[in-house]
């Protein structure tokens, strides 16, 4: 969806450039303020790495003893965190040395697991592909499917990737179908381009910054720093969110409407704004496409309106539509949460129309974030450019869960957790059909107690290789540990496959390094983001960078001031989005489908100790933050239904139950309970142990991702009997 042209990025870069550097006038680190330094640990080395878990992408100071990390630190000289870390990414000093990680593989027979070799574990991977490729000539397409992404670095990612496109297998099940991919759609839709439009620190050259969901302060701390500096700057920055969070303290105002209402307060506001005559005419004529569906869905939705579907009052609507239109440069910051309705196409539509028409899509200052939107283009010219055999379309994920239930699936790559889909039990059940099941990981979970062969991958400092971030910086990390013995980096066993299955066209590579030339050289945008620069650079390097002789480029990823859609208009009525229609979530409480016997709105969200892939269960760092399972309800709800704090209840929904513990707050409002989403239930550490969240998320995926929250639920005291 990636539609940025070399013409339109060497354009306007000198200016750019200027703007970049009037930004602080100093370094990021002097701007912002930075303590002294401290003095290491008693070390043997210190090497570069970054964090491989969040897209923030925290480069870091990995100190060594011997053979063993004993800290890390971020970098002080890194332009985006000016070295902060958060407790995720200090938990990593546990990984490579941690009591319960897998270390050989193993393959289980008769229910029993058995040692092998890395090389006989490969054999009997090829030998399972080469048999369903025989086995089923006209369809063994679709009989492999791939849960990426591949954590290790992007050199992994591109070598399963190219493997399943030599072999004609498109089935990958992208973590976006679950994650961002109703934001991604729905942004390259409209602009041109999937990624995030501007960078974060344009947000010092803004006027308001708006965060819509964007829950800064617990998903990605490092970027606190930011939000301090531009308030400090006099940014008015507004957070609308359903919960309280911590951002809401650093915040200017904060409106907190109800469950999966966003896209009605949306439209209020540009109603608001419309009505209100606060933009110009003859520039949306020229530059909105669609303005008339626009005024005509945002219509319906009077103060009145917006009030008895959302529970904002009339002077907030005013308060976001006047900052918004009033200033003179805006930045729209869409939080992940927005993805996680049935009904977000919509509203994210409604989000970026009323930066169109006000005038904040391009130029400094202005802009669209989402909340993980910094992916590089390019894999699709990497393919390409290996000349890999035409592959059929591929299904999404839902599809491929159908496939496996009938068991239509010959082998699945476990590379990622099934757990982050909804009604992940079925799933499971799923996956379980399939006839041979590769996991590819590092602890003993939920993964690896269905699989039929277990692989070990190398932790975070075993590795070498490239990753990116949500400012869309490409960040490379050295290797700091040897490999231990029959333990293999991703990218190596996608190789090894790749060379025994196509042993005339999968290229040969010895090293991340190596294969990450190869790519460069292969895609026109990532031509100047040689090696020499990514390690002469403790921030990493923005992406595109088409010629080494260029400049890097941060800020807009417009450039003459036009978007990148085929006419670069505001495409506010794109077909594949149809009416510009807002419903409730599916399984709402307030829906068609809605049911009494689940009143309250279920919502989930990531809290600062843990990440998605659930590794820093295992860590006794992350777990000393760790609450357990608990679920968040108001005072109001806690009287309706007589629970006290601290008291043991269960979350039932119409597809599970899961136990909790209740947390009596404000931070939600009555009639909505809140419960983290990432703790497991195969960790050693009691309080991060629990059922994964999605037992009790009910399928509600549309036609574009899977969803997680609106949905309703019912709750009641734990039978102790």
């Amino acid at each position: 969806m990636n539609k940025t042209s070399r013409r339109l990025f060497l354009k306007s870069g000198a200016a750019c450039l200027a703007g970049a550097a009037a930004m602080t006038g100093a370094s990021p680190a002097e701007a912002m303020g930075r303590g002294p330094e401290r003095p290491p640990l008693l070390v043997d080395r210190v090497v570069d790495g970054n964090c491989q878990f969040c897209q923030v992408r925290c480069t870091l100071k990995v100190e060594v003893r011997g053979d063993k990390v004993v800290n890390v630190r971020g970098n002080p000289d890194n332009f985006w965190t000016g070295g902060s870390m958060c407790p995720k990414g200090k938990a990593l000093v546990e990984m490579a040395s941690h009591p319960d990680r897998i270390m050989h593989p193993m393959v289980r027979k008769n229910g029993k697991l058995s040692r092998i070799s890395y090389a006989k574990a490969v054999d009997m991977v090829a030998e399972r592909l080469a048999r369903s490729m025989a086995d089923h000539p006209n369809d063994y397409h679709y009989r492999t499917a791939l849960l990426a992404p591949l954590w290790d670095s992007r050199e992994s990612e591109l070598a399963a990737l190219l493997l399943m496109h030599m072999l004609g297998m498109p089935n990958v099940m992208a973590p976006g179908e679950c994650c961002i991919s109703t934001a991604a759609t729905t942004l390259g839709l409209m602009l041109g381009t999937a990624n995030s439009t501007t960078t974060i620190d344009e947000a010092l050259n803004t006027d308001v910054l708006l965060l819509w969901g964007a829950n800064l302060a617990e998903t990605y701390p490092p970027y606190v720093r930011w939000l301090t500096a531009a308030r400090e700057k006099g940014v008015k920055i507004i957070y609308v969110d359903v919960r309280a969070t911590p951002t809401a303290n650093l915040c200017s105002a904060h409106v907190q409407p109800r469950s999966g209402s966003d896209g009605v307060l949306a439209l209020g506001v540009v109603r608001h704004v419309i009505h209100s005559g606060q933009f110009d005419e003859s520039f949306v004529a020229a530059n909105v496409s669609g303005f008339e569906m626009l005024r005509d869905a945002a219509e319906p939705w009077t103060f009145e309106k917006v009030r008895e579907v959302t529970g904002v009052p009339e002077e907030s609507v005013r308060m976001i539509g006047d900052a918004v239109a009033g200033s003179g440069k805006a930045i729209l910051w869409l939080g992940g949460c927005l993805s996680r309705y049935s009904n977000g196409m919509q509203t994210i539509r409604a989000l970026v129309s009323l930066q169109g028409i006000t005038r904040h899509l391009v130029g400094s200052g202005n802009g669209i974030i989402n909340m993980q939107g910094g992916k590089p283009g390019g894999d699709e010219e990497f393919l390409e450019h290996f000349h890999g055999a035409e592959a059929p379309a591929g299904l999404n994920a839902r599809r491929i869960v159908k496939q496996m239930e009938k068991g239509e699936v010959d082998v699945v790559f476990l590379n990622a957790t099934y757990r982050r889909y909804p009604d992940c039990n079925t799933v499971r059940n799923a996956i379980q059909k399939c006839g041979f099941i590769v996991y590819r990981g590092f602890f003993m979970n939920e993964e690896a107690e269905i699989a039929d062969l277990i692989l070990p991958g190398t932790m975070l400092f075993e590795g070498e290789g490239s990753q990116y971030g949500a400012q869309r910086q490409v960040v490379w990390r050295e290797r700091v540990l040897p490999v231990p013995p029959e333990v293999s980096e991703d990218w190596r066993f996608y190789r090894d496959l790749g060379n025994q299955l196509v042993p005339q066209g999968y290229p040969k590579f010895e090293s991340a390094r190596e294969l990450y030339e190869m790519a460069r050289e292969g895609v026109p945008s990532w031509r100047g983001i040689t090696l020499e620069r990514l390690a002469a650079s403790p921030s990493g390097v923005a992406w595109p960078y088409y010629a080494e002789d260029e400049a890097e480029r941060r800020g807009s990823i417009f450039r003459e001031d036009r978007l990148l859609t085929a006419d670069g208009k505001l495409a506010v009525d794109s077909k594949v989005l149809g009416n510009f229609v807002w419903d409730e979530p599916k399984g709402s409480p307030r829906s068609k489908e809605g049911s009494k016997e689940y009143p309250l709105f279920f919502t989930q969200g990531k809290v600062a100790h843990h990440w998605q892939h659930t590794f820093t269960n295992f860590t006794d760092t992350a777990g000393q933050f760790s609450q357990g399972r608990y679920v968040e309800i108001h005072p109001a709800t806690a009287r309706l239904y007589e629970l006290s704090e601290g008291e043991g209840v269960v979350l039932r929904t119409a597809v599970g139950e899961l136990g909790a513990v209740v947390r009596i707050c404000n931070t939600v409002q009555p009639g909505m309970v809140f419960t983290p989403s990432h703790y497991c239930s195969s960790t050693s550490i009691l309080g991060n142990r629990s059922a994964p969240v999605n037992t009790i998320v009910p399928n509600n995926w549309d036609r574009v991702s899977a969803q997680y929250n609106g949905f309703g639920c019912s709750i009641f005291k734990e039978n102790k009997s």
